[in-house]
């Protein structure tokens, strides 16, 4: 309905001067950046004219880009060649660790059947039955080693072996997360190669464009640079002509509802003397001559009401749509009543569905290069149809109070419903606007990098604020993931949890990625800061009388968390967003976390920072 709203003033002919209004503003976009280049292009021209005297002696300096690019290849080819090696150097020592654990694991197992044979000779505290049972369990060796190890039943000879073995595994692992890194580095590397090497060919058939150009003529040489600069004069020829044709069609679409033209401006006196239709008519001709060009790096519109009271519902926002039933193509603005509401940017009014009865009241307003903005539950009306607004004129006031004229039969309490379209399509409006003015631990996961981008744009610094819950932002910046674990646990973690020697041995054990255990341990109870029983990170195993199990130690801890995601319930599952109810709806099936939206963000945030990229949702966090 809002895009057929012009239909009702103009048809399919008279709408061609929008079309040429669109036109003609193409091509004043193109001759400002033209006329704002024209002094670089002829200070350019100035400039080679003076480099190169000759066709030859800009051959020659091609032949120096070729020679230096030529350099710059065999480089990156050599830097792969010493890559692989080290990749295979790497892998030949991840199948000596593997051999290694697997002597090592043997030999425990020999040292614990020799224990068992010579118990008489071993401290009456050794209980021999429960040693039996355990050997005969079938139990994995680092199940047994850790029973072990946590009973305090071992001599000083089984506890050397026992961090020998350890000390492979780590070693094993970071073996591993060098391979990942090389091999990740092997990829830029050829990425790059293949870069430069176009570069090259290009700088090769750029010289052989210009032999075969200027078939070493030297005034044709020159004709080929100043032939860049006419294209400045074919624009302004173009935009005269198109002048010429919105003339003509401003002059027939007048002619044909018998209306003449009135500078809708200046000339107050005889645009009242207009019939309405007229009015209408000079209207539209004004509004479209004045829009301008988007700007759609910078967040282009302002936000039309001040965010401070935060945002209720977000675009495509979950809960709306499970609450209403529909989506939620726009973002409510909390406001108090009668808030003014003012334009994002110039238009002018294409459509008003006025405040007359407790049903829904919106105003459209139309915008340059193909943008619409709606804004719903308006309480009053500043503007009539077809009048032209500037950035930050109030046009409406906002409203949103159920039973309130223009509130609607769904509004849950006062704000401005905004929505933004781009060729008639629903957008995001936070693409479009500055995040930085809403509060940064109020906004979803998604918008967080547009927010510190947002907040450098408008400050001209870093974002290092506090969020209003206490801490600072949550940011972790290392060289490798090595690093990070460390800096995470030495920044984050309590007591033992700190060492990062037992987060590998243990995880590593159970195949599971250490840094998902760690923004587990982290997102449960800051990695041992807020613990209900001792050691117990994650405060889980409830029992019937509402308390929770103890642990006697961290490493005991970080070892039963590990195996809790292979026992029979979560073992199923590989990917984080199937352990919470965020992405595993089936209520019949088990999972971790019973949080549909915060654990998870959590555990992703967590996992983005400390491996350096972004961690999607259906990460693997089983080794590989």
């Amino acid at each position: 309905m809002i895009f057929e709203s012009d239909s009702v003033l103009l048809d399919e002919e008279d709408k061609s001067i929008l079309s040429t209004y669109k036109k003609l503003s193409i091509y004043e976009n193109i001759w400002d950046k033209i006329q704002s280049k024209r002094e670089y292009l002829e200070d350019q021209n100035s400039k080679i004219s003076s480099r190169v005297d000759s066709l030859e002696e800009s051959v020659k300096a091609l032949d120096t880009d070729i020679s230096e690019l030529v350099l710059e290849v065999n480089k990156i080819n050599q830097q792969i060649v010493d890559t692989k090696s080290k990749i295979e150097v790497n892998k030949d020592t991840i199948v000596l660790l593997k051999n290694k654990v697997a002597q090592s694991t043997e030999i425990l197992l020999e040292y614990l059947v020799y224990i068992y044979k010579k118990w008489e000779s071993v401290s009456d505290d050794w209980d021999i039955d429960n040693l039996k049972t355990i050997l005969l369990s079938g139990e994995k060796i680092d199940e047994l080693m850790n029973d072990l190890y946590f009973k305090s039943i071992i001599q000083v000879t089984w506890q050397q072996l026992i961090e020998k073995h350890r000390k492979f595994i780590s070693t094993l692992y970071i073996k591993k997360l060098d391979l990942n890194q090389l091999e990740n580095d092997l990829k830029i590397l050829r990425k790059k190669g293949i870069l430069e090497k176009n570069i090259l060919d290009d700088k090769r058939a750029s010289k052989q464009r210009l032999l075969d150009v200027t078939k070493w003529q030297e005034d044709l040489f020159q004709k080929y640079i100043s032939e860049k600069l006419e294209i400045e004069r074919d624009v302004k020829v173009k935009e005269l002509r198109e002048q010429i044709k919105l003339n003509n069609t401003k002059k027939k679409l007048l002619e044909k509802y018998d209306c003449e033209f009135v500078d809708t401006q200046s000339d107050l006196v005889a645009f009242d003397n207009l019939s309405s239709q007229c009015q209408d008519i000079n209207k539209i001709i004004y509004a479209e001559s004045r829009l301008t060009g988007v700007n759609h790096w910078n967040n282009p519109l302002d936000w039309p009401v001040a965010p401070y009271l935060g945002i209720s519902a977000y675009y495509r926002d979950d809960e709306y749509t499970e609450h209403f039933w529909t989506d939620h193509d726009a973002i409510d603005i909390v406001v108090q009543q009668g808030t003014d509401i003012k334009a994002p940017m110039d238009g002018y009014v294409i459509y008003i569905q006025p405040p007359i009865n407790t049903w829904y009241a919106y105003i459209a307003l139309k915008h340059s290069d193909t943008l619409v903005t709606l804004y719903w539950h308006i309480s009053s009306s500043e503007v009539w149809l077809y009048d032209f607004v500037k950035k930050w004129d109030i046009f409406a006031k906002s409203w949103g109070e159920y039973g309130t004229n223009g509130a609607g039969i769904l509004t849950t309490g006062p704000h401005l419903h905004f929505v933004v379209y781009e060729n008639e399509e629903y957008a995001d409006p936070l693409e479009y606007l500055d995040t930085s003015y809403i509060a940064y631990n109020k906004l979803p996961e998604k918008y967080s990098f547009k927010y510190l981008s947002d907040f450098k744009i408008r400050k001209g610094y870093e974002y290092t604020g506090k969020k209003t819950t206490g801490g600072n932002v949550f940011r972790i910046e290392w060289e490798n993931e090595v690093e990070r674990q460390k800096y995470l646990l030495d920044t984050y973690a309590v007591w033992d949890f700190v060492d990062w020697d037992i987060w590998i041995e243990e995880s590593v054990a159970e195949n599971i990625d250490p840094t998902f255990l760690m923004c587990i341990g982290l997102a449960e109870t800051t990695l041992g800061k807020y613990l209900k029983t001792p050691y117990n990170i994650w405060n889980v195993w409830n029992t019937d009388s509402g308390s929770t199990y103890s642990f006697s130690s961290a490493r005991e801890w970080v070892h039963w968390m590990a195996i809790t995601f292979n026992n029979r319930y979560l073992s199923q599952y590989s990917e984080i967003d199937e352990l919470s109810r965020y992405g595993n709806k089936d209520e019949s099936k088990p999972i971790y976390a019973s949080s549909d939206f915060n654990w998870h963000n959590n555990i992703i945030k967590c996992m983005s920072h400390v491996k350096g990229h972004f961690i999607p949702d259906n990460y693997q966090f089983r080794l590989k």
